[in-house]
């Protein structure tokens, strides 16, 4: 049941990756749930600085480990790849944080995901969203944002 929740999500975030009507991105979701799916908001880069002094919410990284090998990471960033953002969602609360150092979230837990530009993060937010999360944000800048903004490489 859990595992075909995750494929559903993942390909419903596919799906609303590439369906467009009048250059907006339709809400296909909204065919496998009763009732809406939280609208995924979006964050800057001044939210995402004062992270750290708010670890009641949880910012997930959802680049490979090698890119992050590359530039480094966003601080108080936890790391779940794309391909596996569903699965780790799922998980007990006590292998979450054995694996990644803090609280499993909770459905309502303010959670911001980046990638690198905005777009593997966006899917990530949206199969959170389908798993139950209410709270899911992306940081639509992402690393390149931060990296500029921080003066790192990008």
């Amino acid at each position: 049941m859990l595992m075909s929740r995750c494929l559903m999500a993942l390909r419903v975030a596919r799906s609303q990756m590439l369906a467009n009507v009048a250059g907006k991105p339709q809400n296909l979701m909204q065919r496998f749930y009763s009732s809406n799916p939280p609208a995924i908001g979006i964050v800057d880069y001044d939210v995402v600085k004062k992270l750290p002094s708010e670890p009641q919410k949880l910012l997930i990284d959802v680049r490979e480990p090698e890119e992050l090998k590359e530039t480094g990471q966003i601080p108080a960033s936890i790391n779940i790849p794309l391909g596996v953002v569903s699965q780790e969602l799922a998980v007990s609360g006590q292998l979450f944080k054995s694996k990644y150092g803090r609280e499993k979230p909770k459905p309502d837990t303010e959670i911001i995901f980046h990638c690198k530009i905005g777009k593997r993060s966006l899917k990530a937010a949206e199969a959170a969203a389908a798993l139950g999360f209410k709270n899911v944000k992306n940081y639509e800048g992402s690393w390149l944002d931060w990296a500029e903004r921080e003066g790192l490489p990008k």
